[in-house]
């Protein structure tokens, strides 16, 4: 199983070689794409009432 790791704008920017608004711009992008599939995946769950626990 994976960890997953919290990283700031300032981290990933200077880790890409972006700019810190650049990077603040990915990182809200990344963050809508999850909120999305998480939200998706919630009603395939309900859909076919599938117990996430």
């Amino acid at each position: 199983m994976e960890t997953l790791k919290v990283i700031t704008a300032k981290e990933l920017a200077s880790s890409m070689g972006v700019s810190i608004s650049t990077a603040k711009r990915y990182l809200k992008d990344i963050k809508e794409e999850l909120a999305c599939k998480i939200v998706l995946g919630e009603h395939v769950n309900k859909y076919f009432k599938i117990d996430a626990k």
